[in-house]
């Protein structure tokens, strides 16, 4: 009878185990078990997006939290009622990469409670909030100083004509365009901004500029844009038109960017180790989940604002293989 009883103890032990997860092998060390986290991205049209959504997933999955996507489809309107139901839903977190960044107060006042972490699209300084509404994602900044950097060691000539591909309005926009400028300048070489306009990351946006531009007869000796997709569109205007290739320089080290530089097309390309910044992302938010502040993350700034990540400049076969 005692030993029934024992064997009735054993089983119902193992039965509240597996039940409640916990055990040798549970999710103790998992900070996010059971948390839920909606994740708001713009679209799911462009590679780069597709590629930092899955890594925000596997960084979640990683820490026992699940993860929602919501695709505004470059819809702003579509986005704030996005997150008007992510609060109705009470999610714990809710990581945003606005269409508009200029809508960023706007969404931080919906979500209320809830914690906000912008990612990979920066909003205006003023509308965060420290360890409640923050940012996370790569120092722009120095995306434009690693581009400035390679055309200098790549010609030398002291006189340069440059075309520049913005992105979208917006910091992320400026601040990479801004430090290009402001390092090309302080190199006491003579400077030509032969064209400057925005193509929106677009590559048929900036092909068709580019076309435009190469109907002026303008020289060219340096391209740099944004982003990849606006680099390959400049690229694609230039063959079309059987010209030279000037040094063409973009941003997110794309599958595609990557090939470019293999085939010497591209000169370079800033990448975001995207792997990283997806598991910012979800330490961010759970930090902010628990109440807890963000300034113990490696990356972080003193006041609780940001967590930065960093470029990488991919420049030959060697760097694409690292």
């Amino acid at each position: 009878m005692f030993k029934k009883f024992i064997k009735m103890m054993l089983v119902l032990t193992c039965f509240v185990l597996s039940a409640t997860g916990c055990g040798m092998t549970t999710n103790e060390s998992q900070s996010g078990n059971g948390k839920r986290i909606a994740v708001l991205i713009q679209t799911n049209n462009d590679a780069f997006v597709r590629d930092l959504t899955s890594s925000i997933k596997n960084a979640a999955s990683e820490k026992g939290a699940t993860v929602t996507v919501y695709n505004s489809e470059q819809n702003s309107e579509k986005q704030i009622k996005q997150l008007k139901k992510v609060v109705k839903k009470r999610y714990d977190a809710v990581l945003i990469r606005p269409v508009d960044a200029d809508n960023a107060q706007e969404m931080i006042a919906i979500a209320g409670k809830i914690p906000v972490v912008f990612y990979n699209f920066q909003p205006s300084e003023s509308v965060l909030k420290a360890n409640q509404a923050v940012y996370v994602g790569p120092e722009e900044e120095m995306a434009g100083r690693l581009q400035a950097n390679y055309v200098l060691k790549h010609t030398s000539k002291q006189e340069l004509n440059v075309a520049i591909l913005k992105g979208q309005r917006g910091l992320v926009s400026e601040k990479r365009t801004n430090t290009f400028k402001e390092t090309l300048e302080k190199s006491g070489r003579s400077i030509n901004y032969v064209f400057t306009d925005s193509a929106d990351w677009e590559e048929k946006v900036a092909e068709h500029q580019m076309e435009l531009f190469l109907k002026t007869g303008q020289p060219c000796d340096v391209i740099v844009a944004n982003n990849d997709n606006m680099a390959l569109g400049a690229i694609k205007a230039f063959k079309k038109a059987h010209k030279k290739l000037p040094i063409v320089c973009g941003v997110d080290a794309s599958a595609r960017g990557k090939a470019k530089i293999i085939t010497g097309e591209m000169g370079m390309s800033a990448s975001q180790p995207l792997k990283i910044q997806g598991e910012k992302c979800v330490e961010t938010a759970l930090k902010l989940i628990e109440g807890k502040k963000i300034t113990d993350i490696k990356g972080s700034t003193a006041d609780g604002l940001y967590v930065y990540t960093n470029f990488k400049a991919i420049t030959n076969s060697q760097d694409l293989n690292n």
